[in-house]
């Protein structure tokens, strides 16, 4: 309970921040007479302007009213009380995530006298504590985007850093995958990575399947929340999907990204005798339509876009032409050493190489430029309905679906032990489907109470290969492994074989995911005297199946070291690598073999309550409790080992209950206030203070991707119904139909006693769910109707950080080779300045700017291996 200490303590001490995460909006405020006292029992109507829908309620007796989680767009308020002038607002603006108050002072009632006025301006927040980033229709449809990728909208977000193409980067000071992103308050996370499951993928900042930008209706990120938000630290990004109305409404649009409109890059300048500098074309088109099926009663909108793109190589490249080919054979020839019979083959015509494509290139540095380049394309749909069963119950149903397929280089990532390659054969093919459903009723039960259930099933698939993966390894005469198979098939494609100074090949193994993600939400909202409460709580199940193959076909690594000639200074390090490759003599393999398949399920849920009490007029303190439970991943096929110092290798539901003992310890209190100094509304403090637990994602678990020889994750390891065996070897010669690694090791005992040297991967027993303090307070102040300027600080302490250690590099364990064991032992720190400014212009234009000065400290950055001997 230690970790829980300094938020409570601070929680009572300061009364700081917490608020409602809602996809929607609200509309909130106190009825007052001209003395200033307020007024029960007022009858107040919101109708929407679109859709003729209204909603009615009444003040309690301290004056409040509230319409919470109703859609986005104006609404017309109206409130009418015994002996006063009916009272009017037009033009009140709902955005996403965010609270409209209105503050109303009726007139005595005289005759023939009515009330009107326009909230058509920007309103400064009184009554929350959220920093909220809400970026309109018109400034998501006009801002330029990359691919028209909505996920680099979050760039403009006080606090983020780094590069937002995917979604992929840190929000005060959290990890780049610790957002929750949302479509209509729906799951759109990607179970594997935690980031967008919808417009993922992609190469050069342009998505695999995109969602079109003309469906939006907000983007709204929020950070230092309420109770109600979590799932993950670092904040939560909805986006509201645009809903029909009694108006039909619709646009057309083509878009197109040509390299004729572009300067000429400083980085390629080609010969007369090369291909012209690349082409980079990307266009996007399509439509929306909206409108009524059953005026104010029903309504549908549509959304298609089209996406096809081809990025043209603006690099060169060396490989081994038959001119480097002849000059190592002459150092063979040289020092009396024979030409591998098996290496002759790999590298010729029938071989891995495509000789017809570099065969006659010069033996130069550099001598290989690709014409073919880069290619894309999606397919991507929104079809939303909304229906008014009456005034006080609304149902929102809406899937997404898009599909497409990108072939393109590997990026480059010497952490990750990637490579790129300009070789067509060796491009990366990855088709994609991806699918978003959601279902949203919203009922009113009474005046003061409401409540609000949210279905959602989130779909991702995606797999890999290279483009050519069509070898037979085997019947090659490389003979790998007798377990080097699929489903006891053999895996084709090409091994990995790094020769210095030579571009790689074989970089994309069979390899892929199915990620489905489902959740149901319940969110009930009631107001009683000055207290607005909200409790509720959500399920939540993420199943992956994956597939990946990594090194499954081989990795190969010729260096120039083995030969007689890697002293000789009179050569450089192609001629010597490749002379090593032509004499059959590694430097370094490894391989893994089994089925590392694994179907996998993690469940979830929590429950939250709180209460944003107007202790006065001006001060409006939020008080809020949330509970998290994370489960371990698990699979009912028994096929999930970890090892136990002391108990050695077990298996989770044969042995062991969990990979991990489950964190049940995960409350996390949240308190916060607002308050307004002057009587205008124009200026408000708002702070906060609160305990945020993160779901960690799947693929630290099953796809860790060492930079060393070592198991990829649970999924490799040699124990259990379905062991996969990595193995190394070094320093050989290789030759034809030999046999290079051995089958399949699976240890017999949980001591691997009879096969000794086997890696493994493994999850602390300490492992514990990591959690945020995030922490704020800040001032906003409105300038004039039209312009906002907030300036405050932002600080986060994160907790039980993940962190990958080989707790076997000084031998600890004599029976194996490399443990690698995942554990939750890092911390980080994030303290900033924050400054945004933002103006509404003419006709609805939007100009906003933000500046954060910060520093961040993460002793343990998720991606590399760190050892506690060090």
């Amino acid at each position: 309970m230690r970790r829980f200490l300094f938020p409570i303590i601070a929680a009572l001490s300061f009364m700081v921040a917490a608020h409602a995460q809602t996809f929607r909006g609200a509309i909130n405020g106190t009825v007052t007479d001209p003395s200033g006292a307020v007024v029960p029992n007022a009858q107040v109507k919101a109708t929407e302007v679109a859709t003729n829908g209204e909603r009615t309620t009444v003040t309690t007796h301290e004056g409040q009213f509230a319409f919470q989680d109703i859609p986005l767009g104006l609404y017309k308020v109206s409130v009418t009380a015994s002996g006063f002038a009916p009272y009017t607002v037009d033009k009140v603006e709902v955005t996403a995530g965010s609270i409209h108050t209105l503050p109303i002072k009726l007139a005595l009632n005289q005759e023939n006298t009515v009330v009107e006025v326009s909230a058509a301006a920007l309103t400064v927040d009184t009554t929350t504590p959220t920093q909220t980033t809400t970026i309109s229709s018109s400034v998501v449809q006009d801002i330029p985007l990359n691919g028209r990728d909505f996920t680099q909208l979050i760039a403009v977000a006080p606090g983020y850093g780094g590069y937002s193409v995917g979604g992929f980067g840190s929000v005060n000071g959290t990890r780049p995958n610790q957002v929750n992103w949302q479509i209509d308050g729906v799951d759109n996370n990607d179970f594997w990575h935690n980031i967008p499951a919808v417009n993922q993928g992609g190469v050069s900042g342009i998505a695999g399947v995109v969602l079109p930008i003309d469906s939006i209706d907000e983007f709204s990120a929020q950070t230092q929340s309420g109770s109600e938000a979590g799932r993950n630290a670092g904040g939560t990004v909805n986006l509201v999907l645009k809903s029909g109305g009694n108006a039909i409404h619709g646009s057309a649009y083509y878009y197109n990204r040509n390299e004729a409109y572009s300067a000429a890059s400083p980085f390629f300048t080609p010969s007369p005798n090369e291909p012209k500098p690349p082409k980079l074309r990307n266009q996007n088109w399509g439509g929306t339509v909206g409108g009524p099926i059953f005026k104010n009663k029903t309504f549908y909108f549509l959304a298609f876009e089209k996406q096809n793109y081809i990025i043209g190589l603006s690099g060169k490249a060396t490989e081994p032409s038959d001119a480097w080919i002849n000059q190592a054979l002459g150092v063979l020839n040289a020092h009396g050493v024979a030409e591998s019979p098996l290496s002759a083959t790999l590298i010729g015509p029938n071989g891995f190489w495509p000789r017809n494509q570099i065969g006659s290139l010069p033996g130069t540095l550099q001598n290989f430029f690709s014409s073919i380049a880069s290619t894309g394309y999606s397919f991507n749909g929104v079809i939303k309905l909304d229906h008014n069963f009456s005034e006080k119950h609304h149902i929102s149903a809406r899937i997404f679906g898009g599909q497409g397929s990108q072939t393109a280089p590997l990026g480059s990532s010497p952490a990750l032990g990637t490579a790129s390659s300009n070789l067509h054969d060796y491009f990366e093919v990855a088709p994609i489907h991806v699918f978003n459903y959601s279902t949203v009723v919203n009922s009113e039960f009474t005046p003061r109470l409401t409540n609000q259930v949210l279905f959602g099933i989130n779909y991702f698939n995606q797999t890999f290969n290279d483009f050519n993966h069509s070898f037979d390894t085997k019947a090659l005469g490389l003979f790998l492994s007798p377990d080097a198979t699929i489903n006891g098939k053999p895996i084709l494609g090409a091994p990995n074989i790094s020769i210095s100074g030579f571009e790689q090949i074989g970089l994309t193994p069979p390899e892929g995911r199915n990620d489905v993600t489902g959740h149901l939400t319940d969110i009930v909202s009631y107001i009683t005297g000055k207290h607005q409460l909200r409790f509720g709580g959500e399920v939540r199940q993420g199943r992956v199946d994956e597939f990946y193959h990594r090194r499954g076909t081989g990795q190969f690594v010729f260096d120039g070291t083995r030969g007689p000639w890697s002293s000789d200074p009179t050569l450089n390090i192609n001629t010597k690598a490749l002379a090593d490759f032509l004499a059959g003599d590694v430097a370094s393999s490894s391989i893994a073999v089994g089925n590392p398949e694994r179907f996998v399920t993690v469940n979830a849920f929590d429950i939250f309550v709180q209460d944003s009490w107007q202790l006065t007029q001006k001060l409006n303190v939020n008080m809020g409790l949330r509970y998290e439970y994370f489960g371990p991943l698990h699979s009912d096929k028994k096929d999930i080992a970890v090892f136990i110092p002391g108990k050695g290798l077990v298996v989770q539901g044969n042995g062991i209950n969990s990979i991990f003992p489950p964190d049940k310890n995960n409350f996390a209190p949240r308190v916060g206030f607002s308050y307004q100094p002057t009587s205008n509304g124009d200026l408000v403090v708002r702070g906060g203070i609160g305990v945020f637990y993160d779901q960690i994602n799947i693929n630290p678990f099953l796809d860790f991707r060492p930079p060393i020889a070592a198991a990829q994750g649970l999924q490799g390891n040699p124990f259990g119904a379905s062991p996969v065996s990595t193995f190394s070897r070094s320093q050989y010669t290789w030759a034809q139909n030999q046999q290079i690694f051995p089958a399949a090791s699976a240890c017999a005992d949980p001591f691997c006693t009879g096969t000794p040297g086997l890696n493994l991967f493994t999850v602390s027993q300490n492992f514990r769910t990591p959690y945020f303090y995030n922490y704020n307070l800040q001032i906003e102040k409105g300038l004039g109707k039209a312009a906002m300027f907030q300036i405050g600080y932002v600080g986060s302490e994160g907790r039980k950080l993940n962190v990958v250690t080989n707790i076997n590099q000084n031998g600890a364990f004599p029976n194996f080779g490399s443990i690698l064991q995942l554990n939750s032992i890092g911390t980080s720190n994030y303290n900033a300045l924050q400054v945004s400014v933002s103006r509404r212009m003419r006709k609805g234009v939007s100009f906003g700017t933000s500046y954060t000065f910060s520093r961040t400290l993460d002793d343990s950055q998720y991606g590399g291996i760190i050892s506690l001997n060090a």
